[in-house]
């Protein structure tokens, strides 16, 4: 589930049905070149405030995913297209974690965090300190940038600090290209901005973790950014990253906007 929330930027893929919402997007995870889930996203923003929600599962794969499913929803408000998250809910159920994450968040800063169970082996892991709390963002807010450039490289250009409740990464993205495609259902058709995209992890992580040293040495994953529609944001439309013992793409099939 890390490497979907790494390649992704967002911490699960997600199935459901379609909402009124500003957008919604359905896509479909593949392992090694195989169908193993599918997932919707629904947003919605305006200039006051935003929300996203989501659940869903994935299916094991060998060593690449297991199974998983589980529910995922933020709010928060938007000032001169900056997101604030002031609530985060997770529930995920899969072999490698199960459990809840409840965030509250004010201006950046988190306020308060329940994780439940709590996590183990805490000697093993980077201390997460107060200055590790503050401007950061809930890993489904990161997934919404704000870009009022449109498709121009600095929308690329830029580091996301990352708190999930159990620990603290920056997530790297850096201009590769612009290129025009579209969707299977042939309702987005045009440019997207191809971002590379690195993973740094600050604390709450185990530095011996193999997993951990892999995902920080992997120059492969790479990111499509879409606008939505004509509002001043961009969300993933593809996400792509290989390793030694497979790949994992993760494709958006539908692209809907509210009328």
């Amino acid at each position: 589930m890390r490497l979907i929330a790494l390649v992704f930027l967002i911490p699960a893929l997600f199935t459901g049905s379609a909402s009124a919402s500003d957008l919604y997007l359905k896509y479909k995870l593949y392992a090694l070149g195989l169908p193993i889930g599918s997932g919707v996203l629904s947003l919605d923003v305006d200039s006051k405030s935003y929300s996203v929600s989501a659940n869903g599962q994935t299916a094991a794969f060998g060593r690449l995913v297991s199974d998983g499913k589980g529910s995922v929803e933020v709010a928060g408000t938007a000032r001169e297209l900056h997101l604030e998250p002031a609530r985060y809910d997770l529930d995920l159920k899969s072999e490698d974690e199960t459990g809840t994450v409840s965030m509250r968040m004010r201006k950046g800063s988190v306020d308060n965090v329940s994780v439940q169970p709590p996590q183990d082996r805490m000697k093993e892991r980077v201390k997460v300190t107060a200055a590790h709390l503050k401007d950061v963002l809930d890993p489904l807010t990161a997934a919404v940038l704000p870009a009022p450039q449109g498709l121009a490289k600095e929308s690329c250009n830029r580091t996301l600090r990352i708190f999930d409740g159990k620990e603290r990464y920056d997530v790297h993205l850096r201009y590769k290209s612009r290129k025009a495609t579209k969707t299977s259902d042939g309702r987005f058709k045009g440019d997207v901005l191809v971002c590379s995209v690195s993973y740094e992890p600050i604390s709450g992580h185990r530095p011996k973790r193999k997993s951990i040293q892999e995902l920080a040495a992997n120059k492969s994953m790479e990111v499509w950014l879409a606008p939505v529609g004509d509002k001043p944001y961009l969300v993933p439309l593809r996400a792509s990253l290989s390793l030694p013992f497979g790949s994992l793409l993760v494709e958006a099939e539908k692209y809907k906007l509210s009328e």
